[in-house]
């Protein structure tokens, strides 16, 4: 692939999937149709071809992993030609205007392509970290999809609600998970236009023919994930907010698939604030509403730690840096409370660094260091004497 990539980061206990630059537009051009578009051309086939072609076709225009039409063809061993035909319902029985299924082998193919690439991508760019929030992260995921039904999760920024969807999203990325994230100031028509776009839909078209396209993208066996919900409140328009609930449920309504509305406490805050008033229809249909906790576990950092081969410190354990005596507990509990987890990764990242450059294996005195010199990057220079 012709892609131009950067060096992927660590946030939250994960190593970031980089976002490929100048290739989306020509890449999703050589896919010149719609998920609603493939939807009804293969309606008739198999549920295991169905299922196999759409995922196929959602990997190829991920921003994250992008291929051309062209490219997917030669792996798969067919031609662009056969394989346009068969996601546009042109692939007919010879001599007739019957339409064809693909063949069982093309099929497996394509199951084998995208199994082959899920463990490429997961191996060689995402090194996530499991922890027990991220784990009832998925939890509100999975009762979503089986409840076929709205599921509220909520909690504060930096605890890695957005790396444990987005990671679900991957690690499912089949024809059934949808992630799209919200921005603020976008209105009704910035939000639908993020939702087709997640879904494979152009964005050429009014808002209301999005909307409708969108409804007929999604199936009860889907999950649609919406995550920063809370940023649609930061908006130009009185009541726009709530026009862009009034969406969201009206896509419910009709297509009863799962989602997951995530956002922080302000989320819960305006739908809580207006549950007997103009939010009261998506109040109800949300059962299941998730609070996660205010700041990262002791457990979760025990996870993460563990990942970068550190055990979690004692309460009393100190470790000495150049005369400066701490004691790492009191940092981790410190960091938990003020900066959450990217600031404990970050440290875990820089004293790898601190601690190969030695030529020695990870230990508290790297972390400590790396402390140190990131908390003296934030003092000023000194003035003149």
């Amino acid at each position: 692939m012709d892609t131009i990539t950067e060096t992927a980061g660590t946030v939250a206990g994960a190593l970031v999937p980089v976002q490929p630059r100048n290739v989306g537009d020509t890449v999703r051009a050589s896919w010149n149709f719609s998920l609603d578009q493939v939807r009804s051309a293969i309606a008739r086939f198999r549920p295991e071809s169905k299922d196999a072609l759409v995922a196929a076709f959602r990997w190829c225009i991920d921003p994250a992993h992008p291929m051309r039409r062209e490219e997917f063809a030669r792996r798969i061993g067919c031609s662009d030609n056969l394989l346009y035909r068969i996601y546009t319902g042109r692939y007919y029985r010879p001599g007739t205007r019957e339409q064809q299924e693909p063949s069982d082998e093309l099929v497996h193919a394509v199951e084998h392509f995208l199994d082959l690439e899920r463990k490429r991508y997961h191996g060689g760019r995402m090194d996530f970290v499991v922890t027990p929030t991220a784990k009832r992260v998925f939890m509100a995921c999975d009762l979503a999809l089986e409840s076929q039904s709205p599921v509220f999760l909520s909690g504060p920024s930096h605890i890695g609600k957005t790396m444990a969807l987005e990671y679900y999203q991957q690690a499912n990325n089949h024809s059934r998970t949808f992630y799209a994230r919200m921005v603020a100031a976008s209105g009704l028509g910035g939000m639908v236009r993020r939702i087709a776009l997640r879904c494979g839909i152009s964005e050429r078209s009014n808002t209301a023919g999005l909307i409708e396209r969108i409804k007929r993208s999604l199936t009860p066996n889907t999950l649609l994930i919406l995550d920063e919900v809370h940023l649609l409140s930061y908006t130009y328009r009185i009541g726009s907010f709530f026009a862009c609930v009034e969406v969201i449920r009206e896509i419910y309504d009709e297509t009863k698939c799962g989602m997951v509305l995530c956002g922080t406490r302000l989320l819960m805050e305006k739908v809580e604030g207006a549950k007997h008033a103009e939010l009261e229809q998506v109040w109800n249909r949300g059962v299941h509403k998730i609070r996660l906790p205010d700041m990262p576990t002791k457990r979760d950092i025990e996870s993460i730690l563990k990942h970068g081969g550190l055990e979690f410190p004692e309460r009393g354990m100190e470790v000495t840096v150049k005369g400066t005596r701490d004691k790492p507990y009191e940092i981790l509990r410190y960091l938990a409370k003020s900066e959450k987890l990217k600031a404990i990764c970050e440290r875990i990242r820089y004293g790898q660094k601190l601690a190969s450059k030695a030529g020695e294996v990870l230990g508290w005195k790297h972390f400590v260091t790396a402390h140190l010199l990131i908390e003296k990057e934030n003092q000023p220079d000194p003035e003149w004497e």
